[in-house]
């Protein structure tokens, strides 16, 4: 059987934390995960891009998508320390520093304030996001664009676009398991009693498979 590919921020990345993406894999859900951690759209809709055109075939295809104005560095020599001098994402992801929306450094904060243009990421993510919703379409694949965050689109692309009455974000929020402590630090991962609750929507709202193990996991 196919895989179903995904990707998105640490939403959906099935690294360290218990996400909706390694629940579904316990229970037998072969996935493709081009997820990682603290990611921008542009990672996202770039590595499914690249997957879906590759020829590889999948069963279902899942975009989740992260907030905006979020910056991904390419890392060299010349530019390793914003990296390292971060406190809280002094990591890298493929080669890429996922900055987010860290203002830790001035060169970050500079490009925040003066640099970043809103309204060309709109443009870039809604275009990139047509492109994947054509190929879905045209390849019969059965596709979940997942808005992780709530977004104001401003660009009229937007309504043509079939977004998930679902943003997890805000819905997290809403749910008896939201606890502002449990985000102190600084990480909006939800915790993973949600993460399963995450998990049986998209199952049931998308999927639609027989996961028996799914129905053992206690929400």
């Amino acid at each position: 059987m196919s895989s179903i590919l995904i990707s998105g921020c640490g939403i959906t990345f099935s690294g360290e934390r218990p996400t909706w993406t390694k629940v579904l894999k316990l229970c037998g859900v072969s996935i493709s995960d081009c997820s990682g951690p603290a990611i921008s759209n542009y990672l996202i809709l770039n590595s499914l891009l690249d997957a879906v055109y590759s020829g590889e075939k999948y069963s279902h295809v899942i975009c989740q998508l992260t907030s905006m104005k979020k910056l991904d560095v390419e890392l060299h020599n010349k530019n390793i320390f914003l990296k390292e001098q971060d406190s809280i994402r002094n990591f890298e992801h493929l080669g890429y520093w996922p900055s987010s929306s860290s203002r830790d450094h001035e060169y970050k904060c500079i490009w925040e304030d003066y640099l970043y243009s809103p309204s060309l990421e709109q443009q870039d993510v809604l275009h990139k996001l047509l492109l994947l919703q054509t190929k879905c379409e045209q390849t019969q694949t059965p596709l979940l664009i997942l808005p992780g965050y709530k977004i104001e689109w401003t660009h009229p692309l937007h309504q043509h676009i079939n977004f998930a009455d679902y943003i997890v974000y805000e819905e997290y929020k809403k749910d008896d398991t939201w606890n502002p402590e449990d985000h102190s630090e600084k990480n909006n991962v939800p915790i993973k009693t949600y993460q399963i609750k995450l998990a049986h929507w998209i199952n049931q709202n998308f999927l639609h498979m027989h996961l028996p193990k799914l129905d053992k996991f206690n929400v």
